[in-house]
């Protein structure tokens, strides 16, 4: 339905950087490129991002205050439980002004600060976008319709130009890179793969380890400073180049996490043609081909280490999961096929409340 009107909610998290973030926004994007009228309740953000939306024709505003005001659209979408408050002031929103609401929760359950606030808005939603089977079945064990429930994918964010030898130069890389690439936090596996590098090292110590996301705990710092070893580069949120380079330039990207629905940055290292290691998260197997396009492990650092190596002692098996990886992406996680999936979704509900 060509100049349908979507709200997207989604407060963001400048200056730290966040899938679900990254989610909404390339969500708005592909839905203006069908010929939605699109508009972001949020914060500006990155300033590039900030650019792209006004080039798409987007408008980004602070979250209206007043449940009187005029209807400004026609569907309300709320995305990121780890922000429930996207959820209250959709849910708010939608119903003031009489339309349908939707909801991705784009976040693990265990990092849902208000788990209540985010089922009820999920069980009041018309639409729930969901990544896997796995959370599907969650919802519908809190009380969820499944008659509601959408089983979507995701889309690789790569804005950014790669200069894999450029990256490699700048920092003084001359072995294999494996990338870690997400918000430190405990939870997204950072720590296991530090605690993990001297054992890959024992194999392999020409292997060099990046991390690349913003700090998130409390004692990042201290971790870092106790694993120091000039085969270690610590970066914080970079330009899109430069996280692109990064893809480019590693040879395998690890994410050992145990609090996810589907990492984005998995979507990103297949369409660069990089094989991945996660471990087991609530859907992981339906996330990961184990053996396919990259492995699955458990959380802790012998296992991580020997996934590591595993993978860095066989550049034939990293090229053939890399393949697989990218033909997988390209097929079905593109922004594309899943704002296809949604607008189906939304042309169904908004004819239904009109």
């Amino acid at each position: 339905m060509s100049g349908m009107r979507v709200r997207y909610v989604h407060q963001g998290y400048f200056p730290a950087r966040a899938g679900a973030e990254l989610m909404a926004r390339s969500l708005a994007v592909a839905m203006r490129r069908r010929g939605l009228d699109v508009g972001l309740y949020g914060s500006e953000g990155d300033p590039e991002d900030a650019r792209l939306m006004k080039a798409e024709g987007i408008g980004v505003d602070p979250l209206p205050v007043r449940d009187g005001e005029e209807r400004a659209a026609d569907l309300v979408h709320a995305v990121d439980a780890f922000q429930p408050e996207n959820i209250r002031a959709g849910l708010r929103l939608a119903r003031s002004w009489g339309v349908p609401f939707a909801v991705t929760t784009a976040s693990a359950p265990e990092v849902w600060p208000d788990r209540a606030a985010v089922v009820e808005g999920c069980r009041r939603a018309d639409a729930v976008f969901v990544l896997t089977d796995a959370e599907r079945e969650m919802l519908l064990a809190e009380g969820v319709a499944d008659s509601v429930l959408h089983r979507i994918g995701q889309g690789a964010h790569l804005p950014g130009t790669a200069d894999p030898e450029g990256f490699r130069a700048a920092h003084g890389i001359t072995g294999p890179v494996v990338l870690f690439l997400g918000r430190k936090m405990r939870s997204k596996g950072y720590r296991v793969l530090l605690d993990a590098t001297r054992h890959v090292w024992a194999r392999h110590p020409e292997a060099h380890f990046v991390f690349l996301g913003p700090r998130w705990d409390a004692d990042c710092a201290e971790r870092f400073a106790a694993h120091a070893d000039p085969r270690i580069t610590e970066l914080d949120r970079v330009d899109e180049d430069t996280k692109h380079s990064a893809l480019a330039a590693c040879d395998l990207l690890c994410l050992p996490s145990t609090a996810d629905v589907f990492p984005l940055v998995f979507v990103e290292a297949w369409m660069c043609g990089k094989p991945v290691i996660g471990s087991a998260f609530m859907g992981s197997a339906e996330v990961i081909a184990d053996g396919r396009d990259g492995l699955i492990v458990a959380p802790a650092a012998r296992p991580v280490a020997d996934a590591v190596s595993r993978l860095l002692a066989d550049p034939a098996e990293r090229a053939r999961m890399g393949r697989e990886g990218r033909q997988r992406a390209r097929r079905e996680l593109t922004w594309d096929a899943v704002a296809a999936q949604v607008h189906r979704v939304y042309t169904e509900l908004v004819p239904a409340r009109s």
